[in-house]
This record gives C-alpha cells, sequence and structure tokens, in this order.
C-alpha cells in the first residue's frame, strides 16, 4: 500500500494498491490500467477512504510553442502545472489565460472541470484535447468544441464511465492583448498588461484563500448554484444584499460562499476539518483531518444552506471512495 497524503490537496493520508508516475506515451502503454485511479496533483478531488486500486499520476510536462495566423498555439502535457504554463506564457507576451493564475492543479485537470475565475474558463481556449483511453487501450483526439465545456463541467466529467488519461491539451490563443477586467478586484485601467492582471489576480486569491503549501483543501469545495429569475427576485426581497450574476436565458449565479456565510457556517470547525475564515466556500484541512470529518462538515454545511435559503449545493470536488468516484448522494 502506499500513502496518497502527497496527492491530494487536502492532504488526507489514505492509500492505494501502488502508485505508477506516468512520464511518457510508453509509460501509459505499459502501466496496468485495471480499475486505475487518474491523479495529476489532486487539487480539485476529495478521497473518502483507501483507494482499492492503482495510482496513475500524470507527470507529461512537454510544452511547445507554434503560430497560427492570429493565433498562438500551445501544446502542453498534461502534467504540468496550469500555474507554470501561465507563467510561461505571460513572459512570452502570450494572452488569454492570466486570469487563471495561482489556480492549483495540472494541465490535464484542467479540461475536466473546465477551471475558471475572474471572468475567464479555461475551456473557451482548448482547441483540442489528447488523451489514452484505459479501457480500450488506445489514443485519441478530442475536439476542444466537442468537450461539453459548462460551468465547472465538461465531457469529460459527465461520462466517468471513459477512463482518459489526458496526455496532451492544445490552446490556441489569440495574438494580442484582450483584458478580461469585469471581475471586482480587477476592475482597473492600470491593468494594462498580461502580468499586472497575473500579479494582481495571485494578490487577491492570496488575500482570501489559504495558501495551499501551507493549508490543505481542494480550493471551492461547492458550485455557485444557478438558479431561475423568479427564485432570485425572491430571495433578493428577503435579502437585498445578496450577490446576483445574470446569466441570460433566464438563470441567475446565486455566490454560494455568500450562502454560507450567511447560514453562519464561515470559520467553523467539525474535529479537524474547517471552513476558511476569510472565504467560506473553501473547507480546509486544520491538521491530520480524517476524510470522515470532511464529508460531515460539508454535509452539515449543505444542510444549514438548504435549511436558510431553500438552495441545494453540488459539490465542486470530484469524490472518491474505494471502489472508484461517487456522488455526492452515495455518501
Amino acid at each position: 500500500m502506499e500513502d496518497l497524503s502527497t496527492l491530494n490537496s487536502f492532504g488526507l493520508h489514505v492509500n492505494a494498491k501502488s502508485v505508477y508516475r506516468i512520464r511518457s506515451l510508453a509509460d501509459l502503454r505499459s502501466a496496468p490500467s485495471d480499475h486505475a485511479l487518474i491523479l495529476g496533483r489532486g487539487s480539485d478531488i476529495l478521497l473518502t477512504d483507501d483507494y482499492d486500486g492503482n495510482v496513475l499520476v500524470n507527470c507529461i510536462t512537454d510544452t511547445r510553442f507554434s503560430e497560427d495566423g492570429d493565433f498562438n498555439v500551445v501544446r502542453c502535457g498534461g502534467g504540468r502545472e496550469l500555474d507554470s504554463l501561465i507563467g510561461e506564457l505571460v513572459s512570452r507576451g502570450i494572452s488569454g489565460l492570466e486570469n487563471l493564475s495561482a489556480i492549483p492543479g495540472t494541465v490535464g485537470a484542467a479540461p475536466v472541470q473546465n477551471v475558471g475565475a475572474y471572468g475567464v474558463e479555461i475551456g473557451s481556449a482548448i482547441a483540442s484535447v489528447d488523451y489514452f483511453d484505459l479501457d480500450r487501450r488506445e489514443f485519441g483526439t478530442i475536439k476542444g468544441e466537442d468537450c461539453g465545456f459548462g460551468y465547472r463541467t465538461s465531457w469529460f466529467k459527465e461520462h466517468p464511465e471513459r477512463r482518459l488519461f489526458i496526455t496532451e491539451v492544445e490552446f490556441r490563443l489569440k495574438k494580442g492583448f484582450h483584458p478580461v477586467l469585469s471581475y471586482k478586484g480587477l476592475v482597473d485601467t492600470a491593468l494594462d498588461t498580461p502580468y499586472k492582471i497575473r500579479e494582481r489576480v495571485i494578490k487577491l486569491r492570496r488575500e482570501k484563500l489559504p495558501d495551499p503549501s501551507v493549508v490543505g483543501s481542494a480550493g471551492s469545495f461547492f458550485k455557485n448554484p444557478v438558479v431561475g429569475e423568479d427564485q432570485a427576485a425572491l430571495l433578493q426581497r428577503s435579502y437585498p444584499d445578496i450577490p446576483l450574476y445574470p446569466l441570460g436565458g433566464g438563470r441567475v449565479k446565486l455566490a454560494a460562499g455568500w450562502l454560507i456565510d450567511r447560514a453562519g457556517c464561515r470559520g467553523i470547525t467539525h474535529g479537524n476539518a474547517g471552513t476558511w475564515d476569510k472565504q467560506a466556500l473553501v473547507i480546509v484541512n486544520r491538521g491530520n483531518a480524517k476524510p470522515h470529518e470532511i464529508v460531515a462538515l460539508a454535509k452539515y454545511v449543505s444542510i444549514e444552506v438548504f435549511r436558510r435559503f431553500g438552495i441545494k449545493l453540488e459539490p465542486e470536488v470530484r469524490i472518491y471512495g474505494r471502489r472508484g468516484e461517487i456522488t455526492w448522494d452515495q455518501i
């Protein structure tokens, strides 16, 4: 058995049979894939138990740059740290992903959750995703438009039965500087370069989120819920200061962190698990937390939000039990 505490950002001490670090396509062909769990840095998952199988860790990091007309084309190995790639893009003067700076995790994991921050989602820049199908033992490619990117979801997440190890992601980033500065904290005309936006984003994240090298967490634990306009209007009548983000089509996004805070759950503790005192949306390991403590706290938070607002929270993190991925309702 091998300890996975360094392979999940919560730092939970759970085990797997064996761990295989995949550094090349040849490694993939030879690695045991039966009942294998794919990990990058484990930054958006919750392991609720020991895993009864092997773990394949994506360590493919090769990166290539080219140009195609008005676009910069970047092909990056799925095992590279996303923030490392963004730092290099900015140093090369390539814009488009700087709003996603300091998001923990790998390039290969980013399309699965369609990670996003400060008005930018990574799916908008993805041209294609290369993968190895662990069950069919074959390589393939999915075009960006076929990835089903949505709010914190994608085709990969919606079809867990297809165990795809993402080997490489191709990004197409329009040349020039096209800043997205609509979110609070970025509305500033002084942010006139990708580097300045990156530095501001990093500063904002450090002000409200725990340092992942010090405090274990999976970032935002819950998704921001989306409701209809009528329900949003009812909530606003009762809570005039509630943040509302119209999405069009009669849909409105709510701020899960605000709901959790108003439900009295910011900064609370259960055992060795707690919600972060500067951002209630983040559940943290306060030191040697057990998986069941994280689960119990998250369940309590979701119950309190539903009791107060009638809103059902859904986890943003992916949840894995002894035999593989499980749903929130199965815990």
